[in-house]
């Protein structure tokens, strides 16, 4: 009898395929529900790395030992003429449909069935099933992000004016190194919603949230702000600015604001970081608030918007000809 005979003869192929099968059965399934469970990533690792090295042991037992009614004993100890592999064979054959059906269903639900929205549903479920918390992944407590300020005003006219003062106080956090902030384009998503300040948080990887509005009535401008702990949800701080209505009030706003965010959550302000805080880039309010308007029109990216983008800066810098970042 062949090599190749011999192992058909003791169903070396048929392990083989077998575990083949239930291997990518395993791995499939466990990078669902590893994540589920917040296992961290050397665990998948490992389980892959057990599931690959388990592969040539299973070849080897399969041709070292036979299955007969009396148990399992080395093959050169089993009479040829009482060995029941071809009997074994059908019933790995069984084993190998049934397993290969599993993989099938689980790869036609996985990629065809299940939405990205309900997968993430079910880690979040899972999560929360298995902590007791809401928190998807482990999240620096040096982190924030700032949701989009209502204008409180309730005047359209200066909702602008008020996106232009949430967009300046995320640049300005930004400029702290070691705090990690979200970018606006993250954090917009959220104007108007419904969700709780602990799914916000979850969803950006964040520890904190900041919400503010800005009321502008007259000459006088207010901007409420309150910092919020995300596995709490309580205030760890909040403030009331009210002052007269000027750029540079507007820019020494900003600055108190990131301060003293820094300040709550222990953050380490770099000389450097601290300079920058306290620039005013201008002084001329129209100069500003034609700043702002450039960037929204220049943030929509269609042609037009670019083109009134220009416009807009090309304003500011005749307002005010060294106002640098226009």
């Amino acid at each position: 009898m062949s090599f190749i005979q011999e192992l058909k003869r003791r169903n070396v192929f048929r392990v083989a395929i077998t575990y083949g099968a239930v291997g990518w059965l395993l791995v499939e399934v466990a990078s669902v529900l590893f994540p589920t469970f917040e296992a961290p990533a050397w665990v998948m690792k490992v389980f892959a790395t057990i599931i690959f090295l388990g592969f040539p042991l299973a070849l080897f037992l399969a041709w070292s030992f036979e299955l007969t009614p009396d148990g399992i004993k080395k093959e050169k100890d089993v009479d040829r003429s009482l060995s029941i592999t071809a009997q074994t064979g059908r019933k790995i054959d069984y084993v190998i449909i049934a397993v290969l059906v599993l993989a099938l269903g689980f790869f036609v639900y996985d990629k065809f069935v299940l939405s990205p929205g309900q997968k993430a549903a079910l880690v979040d479920a899972g999560i929360q099933g298995a902590t007791g918390q809401a928190d998807a992944t482990p999240v620096t407590e040096k982190s924030i992000a700032v949701l989009p300020f209502e204008n409180i005003s309730r005047n359209e006219a200066h909702e602008p004016f008020t996106i232009g003062i949430h967009d300046d106080l995320l640049t300005q956090l930004s400029k702290i190194g070691s705090i990690k902030t979200i970018s606006r384009t993250s954090v917009l998503q959220y104007r108007g919603t419904t969700k709780t300040i602990p799914q916000i948080a979850r969803e950006l990887g964040v520890a904190t949230i900041l919400e503010g509005g800005v009321q502008r009535v007259g000459d006088r401008v207010r901007i409420n702000v309150q910092l919020i702990g995300a596995k709490t949800d309580v205030h760890l701080w909040a403030e009331t600015y009210d002052r007269q209505l000027t750029a540079t009030n507007i820019f020494m706003i900003q600055s108190e604001i990131a301060t003293a965010i820094a300040d709550a959550l222990r953050a380490t302000l770099l000389p450097t970081e601290q300079k920058r805080l306290a620039t005013i880039p201008t002084e001329n309010l129209e100069a500003l608030e034609a700043y702002f308007l450039g960037k929204q029109s220049m943030a929509k990216r269609t042609r037009t918007a670019l083109v009134g983008a220009v416009d807009y800066f090309k304003k500011a810098i005749e307002l005010d000809p060294d106002f640098a970042l226009a």
